[in-house]
């Protein structure tokens, strides 16, 4: 669960306050960090038991929580289940007063990961239309992949059956948290069923895109 604290310090810092705020509010911010951190080593030990490959992947929980956007007004956590430098895909969470969602997938993947990912959606196509619209993915997360469309993403087939992904941006699936979620004492358990509910969904993305060559 997240301290009622961390959630008014991240709504009051997601005002843009400035450096001078965030100078006098230094002790809240390492509070809020504090806070978040225990909640990322809790999930990462909670998934771990699901899917092992995860506490593999982090050794190092820090690295799975993004320190700047937390003086922003956001909490970011990126758990990964490869250490590749190709795996796109990764198990998610966001914490932000009002905005909060748990889940996994690739979002906003580099251009030439979401190139290969792309051909592979088109190449198999049925079991990536398993995935998207199985009923387990719909239960977690019924609005289907999160939205954003990529202009530049052309060259298929117009009747291909998969037209419709082709020119997604953004190859994640997003379950709301809400703030009473978050300060609850379900929130580990509930976040980690977001995880397991989008383990197929990670799974193929990363299969397709750690068949490119490690980037130097």
């Amino acid at each position: 669960m997240i301290d009622q604290s961390t959630l008014n310090f991240l709504s009051e810092a997601s005002c843009d306050q400035g450096a001078e705020w965030l100078s006098d509010n230094e002790s809240r911010l390492k509070s809020a960090r504090r806070d978040l951190m225990e909640l990322t080593s809790q999930l990462i030990a909670r998934a771990g038991l699901l899917d092992p490959r995860i506490m593999e992947a982090n050794l190092d929980p820090r690295k799975c929580l993004a320190r700047a956007p937390i003086a922003k007004g956001i909490g970011s956590i990126a758990v990964r289940v490869s250490r590749s430098k190709n795996a796109a895909a990764t198990y998610f969470m966001r914490i932000s007063p009002g905005c909060s969602y748990s889940g996994g997938g690739a979002l906003l993947p580099p251009p030439r990961l979401a190139r290969i990912l792309r051909q592979t959606i088109a190449s198999h196509t049925g079991k990536w239309r398993g995935i998207v619209e199985g009923p387990l993915f719909r239960t977690y997360f019924p609005n289907g992949l999160t939205g954003g469309h990529d202009a530049d993403a052309k060259g298929y087939v117009k009747n291909h059956d998969a037209l419709d992904f082709f020119n997604l941006k953004n190859f994640g699936a997003c379950r709301s948290v809400s703030d009473e979620r978050l300060m609850s004492t379900s929130l580990v358990e509930e976040t980690v069923k977001s995880f397991a509910a989008a383990r197929a969904l990670v799974d193929y993305i990363n299969r397709a895109t750690t068949r490119l060559p490690e980037a130097g």
